[in-house]
């Protein structure tokens, strides 16, 4: 590289201005000292009369020092008029000081070294300052693009970093990694690029990026060799935040002790939340497998990582086999105060929130006298008791308090800065949007959750993972099903061997199985159940939400004898003569599964038996029922509808339809409305009630953004003469039910079924089961 060299007319003009008899360059390497020098001594001299040299005598009597590193013997020159001065900051000069206490001597800094942007010359390339930071040492490489990055890793380091502790070389780290305008650069005083970081320059200085990240490496990198240097390096990742990398080091030289207490000052099992998945499991890793039997914060970091690899059981051994089987009691474990530690009983609670239970009272009581252990300053763990307690809310269907729980962890979590448990917060208040029907609602949540998760600082892919889900669901509900049904091609495994809980496996169940059922078919639907039912079967959870929703898509795929079958298999009290018999009992069901089941019968009777004395009565019960959320609400409103028109009852049941799709409207609410298209075919298929439809244009956008007849449409044979009757009947035959069975789902004596039979016979000429349903098949009247 040529010869290169930058004047500094305007800082000469300072320092040969300035009346101090002593002038003191005092900056680091690279900073343009002898530069600087070389422009006084050509303007304090007459042209040609030679270089300058160090200590040379110049005219007016001024001095020229250039001190090299090492330490000058002999005082400061008496003789001389003026002296200027230039230094490192490590380098000591014999009589400065008294002639500070004097007042004699004037300072110039790194600051004052750094070339001003109006320096450059035009000629120049017009970003080398931005890149610089206007740092002399690389302007050279800078003004040409042809930086040797080795040999300015190696400057950087022997002439500037080397004589730097480690907590400053650390800090230096953080500034090139990360230039966020709040992060603390206080401990960089001193550094010649200081000022162009923390005022001028949006990112560290381009032309040195990388070669000084790589000469800080290098040096932290010797002196971990040293357990003395390691320590004190670990201390200061850990003070600035760097907790992965201080743990890391601790556990390089054995330290355990110091990188549990680290572990402890983090949160202990918070950090997976704080750093992310992957530095979880690398910490988690290289404990020595007695320490992390033995550690109380190990063991509940080692089950909050089975936990969130979807491992719940595995999770229970770990907590048994460390403190007995106490542990599988969680009302017990809660209220032991003496007995065990508030970390334990606190993350025992927690855990509730991937099991599947029915709310119980005495641990709703049990979990709010454990928050009042917590100081009140502890938002990590106290927003983390109201994410727990918005989960146990959500399954017993108390949305209004679900809802005002989520705003106090959130605001705990907001305080705390943990971006990625802020979205959970969001994540759950979309999932009850869409439980309720309110898919705009759910939307901003989700686009709060995305938010967060752009905060957090660290990949999750897990999370990631059920954003996507969320998203897909909310396009699915407005009527949109290529997400949905991607991601359910794409990324359903992975997402099957994650972390799930009920509230969100509910969610799974619904959308997922609706989607594949209406895209693809029944079976397919069915099979996807099933999936799930083998994927859970290691931890015996949500079988009841499998089965319920097994039977639902049934129902959808008009295979009403097997969905009967199905649910009359079901270990609950909830059964057809419980739901026929209940009375103003359907109003007052709590329980998640118990609702769901009520409906589920209350759909049969609504589809088979809609003549049935006082089943409207039923239905308004369950309206009234303050459990149920939106998608069910609507659901019941259109079977009431169903059975009104049913029972000739034409006016009201227009009236109710109307008003049912105008919320659904509202709502954006379409693949709600899409679970009930057995219902809705039957409706619009009433020539009035299309046509009151059709007069009201939200509402015909509304059945049109439906969709055609896809999979799962009931159809009811009409181009074949059909009766309705007649077709679920010929359903019931496809699915191989004898007489009596189909007797027993309709609601008719064998006789009258016999009769039903030999008009199907006739109108598909055929003389056989067998032949009926064949026909019936290729006529793709049934599936």
């Amino acid at each position: 590289m040529p010869s290169f060299r930058l004047s500094r007319a305007a800082l000469v003009d300072r320092i040969l201005a300035d009346p101090a008899p002593v002038v003191l360059i005092d900056a680091a390497a690279g900073t343009g000292k002898s530069w600087l020098l070389a422009d006084i001594a050509e303007r304090a001299r007459p042209a040609g009369s030679g270089i300058w040299r160090s200590r040379e005598t110049m005219p007016a009597d001024i001095w020229l020092w250039d001190l090299p590193s090492v330490p000058q013997s002999g005082p400061l020159p008496e003789r001389a008029d003026r002296v200027i001065l230039a230094k490192r900051p490590n380098t000591a000069v014999p009589g400065l000081a008294q002639s500070e206490v004097y007042g004699r001597v004037s300072r110039y800094g790194n600051d004052d070294m750094l070339f001003a942007e109006d320096e450059i010359p035009s000629y120049l390339p017009s970003d080398l300052w931005q890149r610089t930071g206007g740092w002399a040492c690389l302007l050279p490489s800078g003004s040409c693009g042809d930086v040797n990055e080795a040999a300015l890793r190696d400057f950087l380091r022997d002439n500037l970093l080397r004589p730097l502790p480690s907590t400053q070389l650390v800090a230096l780290n953080l500034v090139i990694d990360d230039a966020r305008p709040d992060r603390s650069v206080l401990p960089l005083t001193g550094l010649p690029f200081l000022t162009a970081v923390q005022r001028d320059l949006p990112a560290p200085l381009a032309a040195c990026r990388v070669p000084l990240g790589a000469a800080i490496r290098m040096l932290l990198a010797e002196r971990a060799n040293d357990p003395v240097q390691a320590r004190a390096i670990a201390t200061a990742h850990a003070g600035f935040g760097q907790v992965p990398e201080a743990i890391a080091i601790f556990q390089s030289i054995s330290a355990w002790q110091a990188a549990l207490d680290v572990l402890r000052q983090a949160g202990g099992p918070f950090f997976i939340h704080r750093f992310g998945p992957d530095a979880f499991d690398r910490m988690l890793s290289r404990f020595p497998s007695d320490i992390a039997a033995r550690e109380e914060v190990l063991v509940l970091c080692r089950a909050l990582q089975a936990v969130k690899r979807g491992e719940v059981p595995l999770t229970r051994h770990i907590l048994t086999a460390h403190y007995g089987p106490v542990a599988d009691d969680v009302v017990t474990v809660i209220g032991a105060v003496q007995r065990f530690t508030l970390d334990f009983r606190f993350f025992r609670l927690l855990l509730q929130t991937w099991e599947d239970f029915d709310l119980d009272t005495r641990l709703l009581d049990a979990a709010y006298r454990l928050l009042a252990e917590l100081p009140a300053d502890d938002d990590l763990r106290r927003g983390s008791f109201y994410n727990a307690v918005l989960e146990f809310y959500i399954r017993a269907r108390r949305f209004s308090e679900a809802d005002h729980t989520a705003i106090r962890a959130a605001s705990h979590y907001a305080r705390a800065d943990v971006p990625i448990l802020s979205f959970y917060i969001d994540l759950h208040r979309a999932i009850i949007s869409l439980f309720l029907g309110e898919t705009a609602a759910a939307q901003k949540r989700a686009e709060a959750a995305a938010a967060h998760i752009g905060r957090a600082g660290h990949e999750s892919p897990g999370d990631v993972r059920l954003l996507a889900l969320l998203q897909a669901c909310i396009a699915y509900e407005r009527g949109e099903g290529e997400p949905l049904t991607r991601f359910l091609s794409r990324d359903l495994d992975a997402f099957a061997q994650g972390e799930i809980w009920p509230t969100l496996l509910e969610l799974v169940l619904i959308y997922g199985s609706q989607a594949l059922g209406e895209h693809f078919s029944t079976l397919a639907a069915l099979a996807f159940l099933n999936r799930w039912r083998a994927t859970q079967e290691r931890s015996s959870q949500f079988g009841m939400l499998i089965d319920i929703r097994e039977v639902v898509v049934m129902q959808n795929g008009n295979r009403w004898q097997d969905a009967m079958v199905k649910a009359h298999s079901l270990d609950t009290r909830i059964t057809l003569p419980w739901v026929e018999e209940a009375g103003d009992r359907l109003g007052m069901l709590s329980n998640r599964d118990e609702v769901a089941l009520a409906l589920v019968w209350l759909r049969h009777m609504a589809q088979l038996t809609p003549g049935r004395p006082g089943l409207v009565r039923q239905l308004d019960v369950m309206l009234d029922n303050p459990h149920l959320n939106g998608r069910q609400r609507i659901g019941v409103e259109i079977w009431r509808a169903h059975v009104l028109r049913r029972q000739r009852r034409v006016p009201e049941a227009q009236t109710a339809l109307e008003c049912t799709l105008s919320m659904a409207a509202q709502m954006g609410a379409v693949a709600t409305l899409g679970e009930e298209r057995v219902f809705l075919a039957d409706l619009t298929g009433n020539k009035r009630l299309r046509a009151a439809i059709d007069r009201a244009d939200h509402l015909r956008r509304l059945l049109r953004q439906l969709g055609g007849t896809g999979p799962g449409w009931a159809r009811w044979g009409r181009g074949h003469g059909l009766t309705r009757q007649e077709t679920h009947i010929l359903h019931a035959l496809a699915e191989g039910a004898t007489n009596k069975a189909i007797a027993n789902l309709m609601g008719l004596s064998e006789a009258t079924v016999k009769f039903h039979l030999s008009n199907l016979y006739r109108k598909l000429g055929c003389t056989s089961r067998k032949e009926t349903v064949a026909a019936a098949r290729q006529l793709q009247l049934v599936a």
